[in-house]
């Protein structure tokens, strides 16, 4: 039945039963305090009477029937029963003022009373104090009362507390829905402002007042959540754009070399160079899927390879051999300088990928009999794989964006070296696995130096 009401039901229902709660145990704890109190205040009150009236009985011992119980008259205490018994085989009663006779004494009760040493019996109706003394033989001196002064007082606080309660449990139901209301209604706005948000138009924010309560800090994360969907939606739309292009154009040159080839009958060779283009496209359809898969992927898809630890002098080498027939190609000098043997934990095949990208791009963008290096070495607290060109460079525009899917700085020769514009984000995004970081050192004309910084995570030997 909760489940369906709203949170400021809930709190306001909560709130009435707590209300309730607490009341009544307030109410309880002053009825009781109030009870002990007055019996203690009674009692009080019958120790005195009861000493006064054994001084009394004590100084006319030789006749015990001149002493008279007038207390209750000099204390001003009503109702006060008193009277005097004597202890033998069985109580005697000596003298007394009118003593109910529902008040019960019990004879062995009464010889077992300590002398000298006041005590107090409750019975149903009556508050009974005894003290015995002696007089020749053993006496008890009784002094009693009923109820009635503390029956009276408890029955007014209840009267009091029927009235008061409900009351304070009405106000305080009242100040609480007051409190739920203004607590709810920051969110409510929030909640009325977030429905005018949608993923057609996301760069809307909510209002904030800057007084840095928790409403204000739901508001500053829901607005970098809203920044952080923005800029994704936008990438994706870019994104689909770039990749529905991408696989268009080579889709329409496939699609023209064959309505050229149809349109009349053609020589051998003829058919063939159209299957030929026809494949290369084909090729770079391919390579763009591939391409994009893998960027599609999420990191700990990526990392369910096992890792293991590999050396960057070998991968580095691996790569420098596989490249040296495309440099040759290039009339380029391919040159590899290690220092060291360097140690990390990664994947072997993913960061040879990575470093084949950055030195195909070396060669392709280096100027002819020109020299590309690759280097390793050791930083204080990386491990470092560096490319170096003297190729054109790279302009300061152009590195702002080199790492965005389908980028190219130079779109005509990218193409005819078979390029998907994807290189360098797959370069970037396989650094990131291997938890580095990649930099970018550039000046047009000049040439390009290309940094891949680990984290040292093993001691090298």
């Amino acid at each position: 039945m909760m489940t369906n009401l709203s949170i400021k039901r809930k709190l306001l229902i909560y709130n009435i039963f707590i209300q309730i709660l607490i009341l009544m145990l307030f109410s309880f704890s002053i009825y009781k305090t109030l009870e002990i109190s007055s019996k203690d205040k009674l009692e009080a009150t019958l120790k005195v009477i009861l000493l006064d009236v054994a001084d009394d009985i004590i100084e006319h011992k030789t006749d015990l029937h001149a002493t008279n119980f007038d207390e209750e008259k000099e204390y001003k205490f009503k109702p006060l029963y008193i009277r005097l018994i004597k202890l033998d085989d069985t109580y005697k009663e000596v003298k007394s003022t009118y003593f109910p006779k529902d008040i019960i004494s019990n004879n062995n009760y009464l010889k077992n009373l300590i002398l000298n040493r006041i005590d107090f019996e409750y019975q149903e109706h009556y508050i009974i104090s005894r003290l015995k003394i002696e007089m020749n033989d053993d006496y008890v001196v009784e002094v009693a009362t009923n109820f009635s002064t503390i029956d009276s007082t408890l029955e007014n606080l209840i009267y009091i507390l029927f009235f008061i309660v409900p009351v304070i449990l009405v106000l305080s139901i009242i100040g609480g829905y007051f409190l739920i209301y203004k607590s709810f209604l920051p969110i409510e706005r929030l909640l009325q402002n977030l429905k005018n948000i949608n993923a057609s138009d996301l760069s809307k924010r909510l209002e904030s007042k800057n007084k840095n309560d928790e409403i204000d800090l739901l508001s500053y994360e829901i607005n970098n959540l809203l920044q952080r969907l923005e800029i994704s939606f936008e990438k994706i739309s870019q994104f689909s754009s770039d990749a529905s292009h991408e696989l268009k154009t080579p889709l329409t040159i496939i699609r023209g070399e064959i309505e050229i080839a149809l349109r009349k009958d053609r020589s051998q060779n003829e058919y063939k160079e159209t299957l030929s283009n026809c494949l290369d496209e084909l090729i770079t359809i391919q390579q763009t899927i591939d391409d994009l898969l893998f960027l599609a992927k999420n990191e700990h898809e990526v990392l369910e390879q096992n890792e293991e630890e590999i050396y960057l002098d070998e991968v580095s080498l691996e790569a420098y051999k596989e490249m040296q027939a495309f440099a040759k190609l290039k009339k380029i000098k391919l040159e590899c300088q290690i220092k060291e043997p360097l140690q990390i934990k990664g994947h072997h095949k993913l960061l040879k990928i990575a470093l084949k990208n950055i030195l195909k791009n070396a060669i392709t963008f280096s100027h002819e009999n020109s020299i590309v290096t690759i280097s390793n070495y050791k930083e204080e607290n990386s491990n470092v794989i560096c490319i170096e060109d003297t190729g054109i460079g790279i302009s300061k525009e152009d590195q702002e964006k080199i790492f965005d899917k389908f980028y190219r700085t130079d779109k005509s020769r990218n193409k005819e070296s078979g390029g998907t514009g994807l290189g360098m984000s797959i370069v970037e995004k396989i650094v990131k696995i291997h938890k580095g970081k990649i930099e970018l050192e550039s000046e047009e004309n000049q040439g390009t130096k290309v940094f891949f910084r680990f984290l040292k995570e093993v001691d090298e030997y």
